[in-house]
């Protein structure tokens, strides 16, 4: 602060005054001085032989002297007052500087305590999170591991289905070597049979006419069959048709359940690299925590010297700050790599023309915005990519119904199967009444029986495809179990998410306190960049005043006395040294305060 002008004018002020008094009690002194004069004068006229010519000289020469002291004594008085005075003023002054100085170190000792209280706060609500979020970790860690253990006894009952239906076959392929081999019997028979009607035939004429209502009874009937047998041709054409498609779509489901067992196993390695950023994570946390733990000491320091804070400290915070905007950058960076992540997750669950082109369009879009800046994350820009993941998984949980619909037509097709196997055990107990009651259609007997092999192979085959789509609905199960264990990573991934934002929350109030900080630590460097310029300020005045005194020391005029009068002016000069002592000695100890002061600033 540099003092204006206004100060040594009004510093002067009080001085004219009191110089204006001191020269009216001079004039008035002088004025007494000569009536005294006057009157011994007229004393020493009235009785002139008793007062000689010597002595009347002496006492004309004592009044010149008495009255240059007395004016010595006046301009001695003078200055003392204004001496006085100007010290007053500057003590009222530095007085009235150190209130204002003490009011705003008090000031600033408050928003300290309040900054640390609130640094305390956060630090106790972050801790809290934290212990929150490693819970849910070590639960989401449970939950894989259970999840895993489902998937390996998947694997095992899957295996031993499979066991199971290999069985079957082979089961069903000795009923089918015996069925041959009954078949064969019954061949025979039918031959010794017609052997036996031949013979039968020759000896017997009468029954010819029960034959023949016999044959068209059957010829009826065989009419009847063959039309039966065009209606089971056509069910079987048809149920060939569904099963060529079943046969397609089993293939495709099997592409797709590669496809997911692909995905499966990259999204797990998607945990695997999140579980190690969760870890990184973790580490940058201690990090920051170590920082804040030197930063309560540089701050408890701070606060044992708080009238002692330096240009050093201040560079060290500023250093420290940079350290946190870099680490910053590096949180952005992995943000944006996980939206990266989300995104290509998203890309390949699509798989369609349609979703290529909006991948083609995301990755030009994404490709930009790398290029411009990486830093940049653009807000709610994961939560929509997280949207999309949730409505790529809705859809394939459609396909899934879809493929439960599916398993319901696969039911109806195999009641279908059932009620054809039982028509054709009906067609068979009918051929079997035929063979006993008539003998003559036999050759017929045989085609039937040819179809009836025929119908058992295509039920066979069917019971096949049956077993297959049986394995494909457990191949379903897996299905849902990998939707849950998508499901569950996506959990995982939004709470990651959402640590990541309150790690950048925490973040931005830590820089916020940091500015609150810097700017305290400016307002400190404004105060005592003040305290330098109102130093510079004293140092002048205090030099000015001194130049002045030694100008006015030196000007006063040297005087010779006589020896008889040199005892008298030597004890006058004592009284005024005396009298200029305590100004100068007022001077000097404000001038040690002020130079103490000073010094504990600059400190």
């Amino acid at each position: 602060m540099e003092l204006p002008i206004s100060f040594l004018s009004d510093s002067s002020r009080p001085a004219a005054s009191s110089e204006r008094g001191d020269q009216a009690a001079l004039g008035r002194g002088e004025l007494e001085f000569d009536e005294e004069l006057v009157f011994l004068a007229a004393e020493g006229e009235g009785d002139p032989e008793e007062i000689e010519g010597p002595e009347v000289r002496e006492q004309s020469e004592l009044l010149c002297i008495i009255r240059q002291k007395e004016k010595d004594l006046v301009l001695a008085a003078r200055l003392g007052k204004a001496l006085l005075e100007r010290n007053q003023d500057m003590s009222r002054r530095y007085e009235e500087m150190q209130r204002e100085m003490t009011d705003k170190l008090e000031h600033l000792e408050q928003e300290k305590h309040e900054l640390k209280r609130k640094l305390e706060n956060r630090e106790g609500e972050w801790e809290g999170r934290v212990s929150e979020l490693e819970s849910d970790v070590k639960l989401l860690q449970e939950e894989l591991e259970k999840q895993q253990v489902n998937l390996r006894e998947a694997d095992r009952e899957k295996l031993s289905v499979v066991q199971e239906l290999s069985e079957q076959n082979q089961r069903l392929l000795e009923q089918l070597s015996r069925a041959t081999e009954m078949e064969r019997q019954l061949s025979q028979q039918v031959n010794v049979l017609q052997e036996e009607f031949r013979e039968k035939s020759l000896s017997t004429s009468q029954h010819v006419s029960r034959l023949e209502s016999l044959l068209a009874e059957q010829i009826l009937e065989i009419k009847m069959l063959s039309d039966r047998k065009r209606e089971l041709e056509q069910q079987l054409s048809t149920i060939m048709e569904e099963n060529e498609q079943l046969q397609g779509l089993v293939e495709e489901l099997q592409d797709k359940e590669l496809s997911l067992n692909q995905q499966n196993f990259g999204k797990d390695l998607q945990l695997r690299e999140s579980q190690l950023e969760i870890e990184e994570m973790r580490l940058s946390y201690r990090q920051l925590e170590g920082k804040l733990e030197e930063l309560r000491e540089e701050k408890s320091l701070q606060h044992m010297n708080s009238t002692s804070t330096s240009l050093l400290s201040e560079i060290e915070q500023s250093i420290e700050a940079e350290e946190q905007e870099q680490e910053r950058e590096q949180l952005r960076l992995q943000l944006w790599e996980a939206h990266c992540q989300v995104r290509s997750l998203c890309c390949q669950l699509r798989g369609n023309e349609s979703a290529d082109s909006a991948v083609s369009t995301d990755s030009s879009m994404d490709e930009s915005s790398e290029t411009s800046s990486a830093k940049d994350v653009p807000a709610g820009s994961l939560r929509t990519a997280l949207s999309e993941l949730k409505s790529l998984i809705l859809s394939i949980l459609e396909t899934c119904d879809s493929a439960s619909s599916r398993k319901c037509e696969d039911d109806g097709l195999e009641e279908q199967i059932k009620q054809t196997s039982e028509d054709s055990r009906a067609l068979r107990e009918l051929l079997q009444g035929e063979q006993m009651r008539m003998k003559q259609t036999f050759d017929e007997l045989q085609e039937l029986h040819k179809q009836v092999t025929l119908l058992s192979v295509e039920m066979n085959a069917l019971k096949e495809e049956r077993d297959r789509l049986l394995v494909l609905t457990q191949n379903d199960e897996t299905q849902e179990q990998l939707m849950k264990a998508i499901k569950d990573r996506d959990e995982a991934i939004s709470k990651k998410t959402a640590v990541e934002l309150e790690l950048a929350k925490c973040r931005i109030d830590l820089m916020s306190l940091n500015t609150q900080l810097l700017d305290a630590i400016q307002q400190k460097l404004n105060l005592s960049q003040q305290l330098e310029a109102w130093q510079d300020d004293m140092h002048r005045v205090i030099d000015q005043q001194l130049m002045d005194k030694h100008q006015k020391e030196w000007s006063q005029p040297a005087y010779s006395f006589s020896n008889s009068h040199h005892v008298k002016q030597c004890s006058k000069a004592a009284a005024m040294k005396h009298a200029e002592r305590p100004g100068e000695e007022s001077i000097g100890a404000e001038g040690r305060r002020l130079f103490s002061f000073l010094k504990k600033t600059k400190c």
